[in-house]
């Protein structure tokens, strides 16, 4: 068995290696998935290799700086898509299913660099980077370009420290450790800036989605006992682009510890993004659902009526709160 050693200069000789590579992560993009993904295309097309970034659902387009002027190399999976992969990276991914459909584009003989730091990541890679003990999977990206003599750039700590403070709360969450600042202060000397970052992560938002995300969390309900605060939107009728601007809204209420974010993804399918703020393990309950995370945000896919999901899994959740703060 390889130490984590020999499994980082494994994966640096693979990515000099071989070529024409698939990046992916899990579907519903947020700050450590697009920036870790972003980080890795730019390392490989830095030293001539051909990337492509697929996710199942769409760019998040606040992250659009990440690839300044030119084409966007993130394409939301389809089924036109017919090539497939035998140099295969994921990221931020705890286990093979959440990357959902883009796992049709990977060869059954693929080589599959897994890369990160769910503590649940079920190492279903060919090669297995995975390191519960960073905020990021940004980070753990960094780590292995540094360690492997990959020529850095701004364009790549830009990417790489945008997924750090996204999963940090811009350095304000409960996981910004030693390592988090440390890595932080690293990724600095290569010309990034955390505040221009900061604001461009989490102060931008255009009129029409903070309009959107004001009458989402206009309809919040909250259940004072269980602490927590629950709102609902129709994806097919009214979609969001982001999840987070509303997540944020939600999480500030003072009175809730926990903040679910429901989506209708189709008839009876839905997403459900949990945070927490203290010791509650949406992880922990999200796992008995088929979903996962971290302690403090994961991730569920529901099936079934919007009914049979508040009688079911918000009424699980609602009695687990309950007798987890009584």
């Amino acid at each position: 068995m390889m130490n984590k050693i020999q499994i980082v200069a494994g994966i640096g000789e693979i990515l000099r290696k071989e070529d024409d590579f698939l990046i992916t992560s899990h579907f519903a993009p947020d700050g450590d998935n697009i920036g870790s993904c972003a980080g890795m295309y730019h390392a490989l097309t830095s030293i001539g290799k051909k990337a492509v970034i697929v996710n199942e659902d769409g760019f998040v387009e606040r992250f659009r700086y990440l690839f300044g002027k030119a084409d966007l190399p993130f394409v939301k999976y389809s089924e036109k898509l017919k090539k497939k992969f035998g140099n295969v990276i994921i990221l931020d991914t705890a286990t093979f299913e959440r990357i959902g459909k883009v796992k049709e584009l990977i060869k059954k003989d693929a080589c599959i660099i897994n890369i990160d730091h769910h503590p649940a990541n079920t190492n279903f890679g060919t090669v297995n980077l995975v390191d519960e003990q960073a905020a990021s999977a940004a980070q753990i990206v960094f780590s292995l370009l540094e360690k492997n003599n990959f020529p850095m750039d701004k364009k790549i700590s830009n990417a790489l420290l945008s997924g750090l403070l996204s999963d940090t709360g811009g350095l304000r969450f409960a996981n910004t450790d030693k390592r988090a600042l440390k890595d932080s202060l690293r990724m600095l000397k290569y010309g990034s800036d955390i505040a221009e970052l900061n604001d461009r992560i989490f102060m931008r938002l255009s009129y029409d989605e903070t309009v959107k995300v004001n009458r989402i969390v206009s309809e919040t309900q909250l259940f004072r006992k269980e602490k927590i605060a629950i709102t609902y939107n129709d994806q097919q009728n009214d979609p969001l682009i982001e999840n987070e601007p509303v997540l944020m809204a939600l999480s500030s209420i003072e009175e809730a510890e926990i903040a679910v974010f429901i989506r209708k993804t189709d008839k009876d399918r839905y997403k459900l993004s949990l945070r927490s703020k203290g010791g509650f393990d949406v992880n922990k309950f999200s796992s008995k659902w088929g979903g996962g995370g971290h302690r403090n945000a994961s991730g569920i896919r529901f099936e079934g009526t919007y009914e049979k999901l508040l009688k079911d899994l918000i009424g699980d959740l609602k009695r687990t709160a309950l007798e987890y703060y009584a």
